[in-house]
């Protein structure tokens, strides 16, 4: 079975609103009593089920003891979950799972798969080394709600808030959190409904949009009870590095295909990130820096997908996507310009640190590098940003655009032939690396605009290589894999390169916007003034090395 639903966190000063249209929105406005959700989670000691994005709990539900697993879907609303009636240990006995309930079916494959179990020589995994790790005691209060009515996207769902803790450790090593969440699921209908009564609680109350599961915050409260440093436990089903496709045959695909199969890899690397970002304290600064990178990494990545659809579309070769989708597609691009605006605001502070230090180190004046003021409606600080109604919306936005990919489109017989993978990506990278080849062997004559458009455009480049790597070996062989390294080596360095220029540049430029304040900027420009013929060079010299890689499509 497959659960479609959507978390968010509620803030502490909105639950009691919460709580009261949860009961105005009950049958005669009387809410039926919490139901006790106390439950179990299981995994190895080394977290197999974590690093394959699964969970295994035993709970509690009222008088019912059920077995669940849950395991990763294609994307951020769709999971597969496995429940299973079960019994209460002997009076005396622990809690233990029983894996042999999940026999058959996609929850079988995903226990296979992760933990190597032998349903045949071990019926119920006792030699799958599974331990209890953490525990959830909840209320949860439920609502359904009729969405849409009238509408294509008509739908009902259940809302359920859930209060309570997540527990781990014990004694004086006993770590807990609070949990207020809303989970919005599916009972009937399209899928859009739950999205749009998602969008309609974050608007009200300032909920905000949540991917990781209550086994990813009881993983690091478990590896915080162990290790005694809650800002390092990082939970096994987090990842810093982006999220990546699946390797698959390209010559297989169509262009479709890949479209989705690289918008879902793009969503995953922001909620990913972004869940993470929200969940930290607004004052963990150096705990959200690289946290941030990432988010705004994968803000790029989307943003680069939506230029190569646009762009491939007005070279003539066209997406056969709904309107919908497109559009949906453009709004939540416009909204990752906002963000990574908002980020690169405090990314630009980390990145010049550096340079106050160095000048000191020379025994200059060590005059700050000036601050910008923030972009207009700019959020305290990242975990704020990563908190916002905008970056729940972006995400709203891009499930909009997969549900609605197939929506309204026209007949297919209309559609002259489909388009492969491999021809439209094939047909846009060439186009963008040539682009960026021609400006390259004019670099000697390009001034630091110029030459930062280069990077922009060189940097998308490499976000849609990034991203649609994993395809093409499979389709062209080992020598195109080797030829993909070699290509994206160089042009990672080039960027570094590029990089550092355009960090300096920008710090030169605000030094000199200070010189008639504060007569110590003299300095600091003076000494990027004189780092900037080397830094050319060397951007210089690792854009040749990367023109003399031959670009495999």
């Amino acid at each position: 079975m497959q659960e479609i639903e959507l978390k968010f966190q509620i803030p502490a000063e909105a639950l009691q609103a919460v709580r009261a249209e949860l009961a105005r929105l009950a049958p005669d406005q009387a809410l039926p009593p919490p139901l006790t959700l106390q439950a179990a989670y299981f995994d190895t000691p080394d977290r197999r089920l974590a690093q394959a994005r699964s969970a295994l709990r035993v709970r509690r539900e009222g008088d019912d003891w059920v077995q669940t697993l849950k395991a990763a879907g294609s994307h951020t609303m769709v999971r597969v979950e496995d429940n299973q009636p079960t019994q209460p240990p002997p009076a005396g006995q622990p809690l233990s799972p029983r894996l042999s309930l999940h026999a058959g079916g996609p929850a079988e494959a995903a226990l296979r798969q992760s933990l190597a179990w032998q349903p045949v020589q071990d019926a119920d995994g006792a030699q799958c080394g599974l331990v209890q790790l953490y525990a959830t005691d909840m209320r949860r209060t439920r609502v359904q709600l009729a969405v849409g009515i009238g509408t294509l996207h008509e739908g009902v769902v259940e809302l359920a808030l859930d209060e309570g803790a997540i527990l781990a450790g014990t004694g004086a090593k006993q770590r807990s959190v609070p949990v207020r969440e809303l989970e919005i699921e599916l009972i009937s209908g399209h899928p859009q409904a739950v999205i749009d009564a998602g969008r309609d609680w974050v608007q009200r109350f300032g909920l905000w949009l949540d991917t990781q599961t209550k086994a990813h915050r009881g993983d690091r409260l478990a590896r915080w009870a162990v290790d005694g440093d809650a800002r390092a436990a990082l939970p096994a089903s987090f990842s810093p590095r982006p999220a990546r496709l699946p390797a698959t045959d390209l010559a297989l695909l169509g262009a479709e295909a890949a479209w989705r199969a690289g918008l879902e890899a793009c969503l995953a690397h922001i909620t990913a990130h972004m869940s993470e970002l929200a969940g930290l304290p607004e004052d963990a600064l150096a705990a959200a820096a690289p946290v941030a990178y990432q988010w705004r990494r994968g803000l790029r990545r989307l943003r680069a997908l939506g230029r190569f659809v646009a762009d491939t579309q007005a070279h003539g070769a066209p997406l056969n996507l709904s309107p919908v989708a497109h559009l949906s597609l453009q709004a939540a691009c416009a909204h990752a310009a906002v963000l990574a605006r908002q980020l690169g605001h405090w990314r630009d502070q980390d990145a010049l640190a550096w340079i106050p230090r160095k000048l000191q180190q020379l025994d200059l004046a060590a005059l700050p590098v000036p601050t910008l003021p923030a972009p207009d409606g700019c959020p305290a600080s990242p975990v704020a940003a990563a908190r916002s109604a905008l970056a729940t919306e972006l995400c709203l936005q891009v499930l909009t655009a997969l549900l609605a990919e197939g929506e309204g489109l026209t007949d297919v017989t209309d559609v002259t032939a489909p388009l492969s993978a491999h021809a439209w990506l094939s047909d846009g990278l060439r186009r963008w690396h040539g682009h960026c080849a021609r400006t390259a062997r004019r670099f000697d004559d390009l001034g630091p605009h110029r030459a930062h458009r280069l990077r922009r455009r060189a940097r998308q480049l490499r976000d849609m290589l990034d991203l649609f790597a994993p395809l093409w070996p499979q389709a062209e062989g080992k020598h195109a894999h080797e030829a993909h390294a070699r290509h994206a080596h160089a042009l990672v360095k080039a960027l570094d390169a590029l990089g550092a220029l355009q960090d300096e540049t920008v710090a030169l430029a605000r030094y000199r916007s200070v010189l008639a304040q504060d007569i110590r900027a003299q300095a600091a420009c003076t000494w990027l003034q004189e780092r900037r013929k080397p830094l050319r060079k060397k951007a210089q010299r690792a854009l040749r090395r990367w023109l003399t890689r031959s670009a495999p499509w």
